[in-house]
């Protein structure tokens, strides 16, 4: 394969995965409340495809965050270890349905054109 594929497909992959990994988030917290640690082994259980670390899910938490799609607050239950949890605001139970429709929208109409396209 060449350079310029190689990179396509790199930059491609990227762009896909860094839109599924806030859907991905947002969905879980759907579920309830979450810390971040939490979320990262959830994400690693039902999303291994997405090969997250936990760098990559605590910058999307706080820009979530910031956007005022999540809400979190620190637990300090028990002090040597608090924790910061996240839950989804009005605003982000609203995101994620209006994501979660696009995201099958597109990939029910991309798993047409690819199936199409590979005589299946």
């Amino acid at each position: 394969m060449s350079d310029n594929v190689e990179e396509e497909i790199t930059r491609w992959s990227k762009e896909v995965k860094r839109g599924a990994v806030s859907l991905a988030v947002m969905a879980l917290l759907s579920g309830g409340r979450a810390y971040g640690y939490e979320l990262v082994k959830q994400l690693d259980e039902k999303a291994s495809f997405l090969s997250l670390e936990q760098g990559t899910v605590y910058p999307i938490l706080r820009r979530l965050e910031k956007r005022r799609l999540l809400a979190a607050e620190w637990d300090y239950t028990d002090p040597a270890k608090p924790k910061k949890y996240y839950t989804l605001t009005r605003e982000g139970e609203k995101a994620v349905r209006m994501m979660s429709k696009i995201w099958r929208e597109l990939s029910d109409g991309m798993d047409r054109i690819v199936k199409e396209v590979s005589g299946e």
